[in-house]
């Protein structure tokens, strides 16, 4: 049955996703956001968060991922939009380092090592990457305003950041289509295993990420999982995983219907929602049989 989008690889969708997200484009400066003043409580709670150190590396490297790709993309369209997205990820890394220095924020310094030679496949992993990221970070940002952890003020500034992420995100799901596409790779029986290929590696990289965070624990910046549950008044891994699908869903219908949208991990975590015996939501359900869903997903 025909769902109305256009098919991937075709000038018509290359059409659609480019100019959504050049279309999309917000102008500001970072700088001069409406920054909040913070009491010392909240001061010395946003102090201690360690990832600040984490999110400006990935934006320095998200820079120089998509600034090293945008030329060889030989479509100019496609190229006009990958130097838009760079030009974003430059002021992200210009709105952390504002926040950084604003606040009085400690961190290490952290250097970019070279990138790897194959760099088309560095970029297809830093969009996977990124896909995983926004996914928890959506759920993990509506669970943080409903507590209180910070101002409502600073969330309504960092929102920027998470509704630029959902462009990035859409943005990289049609253009891995159009691209597996016109290289005769749109078939689900490549599709497929590609996907579940990457977003393997994307999780095993944000483990990663997470061991080596948890073995530097003991240098005073000891802010656990444990810990940011405790802020956050009956935080259950249950109630991160509906955040994030109901955050996921919101952020992506406030997009054309005809854009492809990430399947995979919404529906890995209504698998998981389901083996901790928790209700899914009706609006959350998926209708069909299960393996059937899981083909479909994958096709995506």
């Amino acid at each position: 049955m025909a769902t109305g989008k256009p098919k991937a690889g075709s000038a018509e969708h290359r059409e659609l996703f480019c100019r959504s997200f050049i279309d999309s484009h917000l102008q500001f400066e970072p700088e001069r956001l409406a920054w909040p003043e913070l009491d010392p409580v909240m001061l010395q709670r946003l102090r201690e968060v360690p990832f600040w150190q984490e999110v400006l590396y990935t934006e320095m490297r998200a820079i120089r991922i998509i600034e090293a790709f945008a030329p060889t993309i030989p479509d100019p369209l496609v190229r006009e939009a990958m130097e838009l997205m760079a030009e974003e990820e430059r002021r992200h890394e210009r709105l952390v380092r504002h926040l950084i220095a604003r606040y009085g924020i400690v961190i290490e310094a952290r250097d970019i090592p070279p990138l790897p030679s194959d760099i088309e496949r560095t970029f297809i992993d830093f969009g996977y990457g990124e896909c995983v990221d926004s996914f928890l970070g959506f759920g993990f940002f509506r669970l943080a305003r409903e507590s209180g952890f910070l101002p409502p003020e600073m969330f309504d500034v960092l929102e920027i950041l998470m509704g630029e992420e959902v462009r990035h995100v859409l943005f990289f799901v049609n253009w891995m289509a159009w691209h597996q596409a016109r290289r005769g790779r749109g078939a689900a029986a490549w599709r497929g295993p590609a996907s579940a290929w990457y977003y393997a590696r994307a999780v095993a990289a944000l483990v990663g990420v997470a061991l080596r965070n948890a073995r530097q624990q003991g240098n005073g910046r000891e802010f656990s999982a444990t810990q940011a549950a405790g802020l956050m008044p009956g935080f259950t891994v249950g109630g991160l995983l509906e955040a994030c699908l109901e955050e996921n869903r919101r952020r992506l219908d406030g997009y054309g219907r005809d854009l492809l949208r990430p399947l995979f991990l919404p529906a890995l975590a209504r698998f998981a929602l389901r083996l901790t015996g928790r209700r899914i939501p009706e609006d959350m359900r998926e209708e069909g049989n299960l393996m059937r869903r899981v083909w479909t997903v994958l096709r995506g």
